[in-house]
């Protein structure tokens, strides 16, 4: 899918795969495996050729507890990777929360801005404005997610979210942002029950009016539900999961998995 088919695609009805490529030596589910530049395009290229409708790449493990990574260092390794992805006509994303990262891959052909932190800063917002791209902007209690998980007191935690959503998703709107995708965020300064109350009122979410991105893939609240406690082997809750997101009227969903997932909509479209 290229970056105007995917733009086009966001209009439609049809649920949307994300896939992921993380370009770091310390992400919970896969670090160090894509870290070099030719793992990183060829798996990015595989995804893609599973059935990905847009890759989204990474330079900075968010995981709790995760150390920060200098502009610069998240430049070095993400940029080859947008830029190759790009030049091979594939819809990229780029998953930043440092807005001098995002100009730079969206210079550099990426289509959307995944912010994981929300679109706090200003200047991501301008920087999305200026290259007319579509965000994502995601539930996060904080900003620095190696403390979010030490903020998850909510009085209700998907009013919380719902709010924070609509907020942001405004003001991007109201900077220039040309569209908006929401993200409630599982496992981003959540409880295990926290986690699942989102997922049994996504439709307070979707209720927003915006296209909803979901992204459980592989994440510790899975384990904790099922007893598997190694992240690559939790795909079946991964599937579990996102699918009851998709019934629930989410449009995205972001995934380690993608030929798994692809096959799961698809029998899941036939029976639903």
């Amino acid at each position: 899918m290229t970056p105007d088919q995917f733009r086009a695609a966001l209009a439609g009805d049809d649920t949307l795969l994300m896939g992921v490529v993380n370009v770091t030596p310390d992400s919970f589910s896969d670090g160090g495996r894509y870290y070099e530049l030719a793992d990183a395009v060829a798996h990015g290229m595989r995804l893609l050729a599973e059935g990905a409708d847009i890759v989204d790449v990474g330079g900075e493990s968010t995981r709790p507890g995760a150390a920060p990574v200098a502009a610069d260092e998240e430049l070095r390794r993400v940029l080859p990777v947008v830029r190759d992805l790009a030049a091979a006509g594939a819809a990229v994303s780029i998953d930043t929360r440092h807005a001098e990262v995002a100009e730079a891959a969206l210079a550099a052909g990426a289509c959307l801005l995944n912010d994981v932190s929300g679109l706090r800063d200003a200047a991501m917002r301008r920087a999305a404005a200026a290259h007319g791209v579509p965000v994502v902007v995601m539930h996060m209690p904080v900003d620095d997610p190696a403390v979010m998980q030490q903020h998850t007191s909510y009085v209700d935690v998907v009013d919380a979210v719902v709010a924070f959503l609509r907020e942001q998703a405004a003001l991007a709107l109201a900077e220039g942002v040309p569209s908006v995708i929401v993200d409630p965020g599982f496992g981003f300064g959540k409880t295990v029950e926290q986690n699942l109350q989102l997922v049994r009122r996504l439709h307070d979410v979707v209720n927003l009016g915006y296209p909803v991105l979901v992204g459980a893939s592989r994440k510790r609240f899975i384990g904790v539900l099922s007893g598997v406690t190694a992240p690559e082997e939790r795909l079946g809750g991964t599937l579990a999961v996102h699918l009851a997101c998709v019934q629930r009227g989410a449009r995205v969903v972001r995934v380690h998995d993608v030929a798994a997932h692809r096959q799961a909509l698809a029998v899941w479209g036939h029976v639903s």
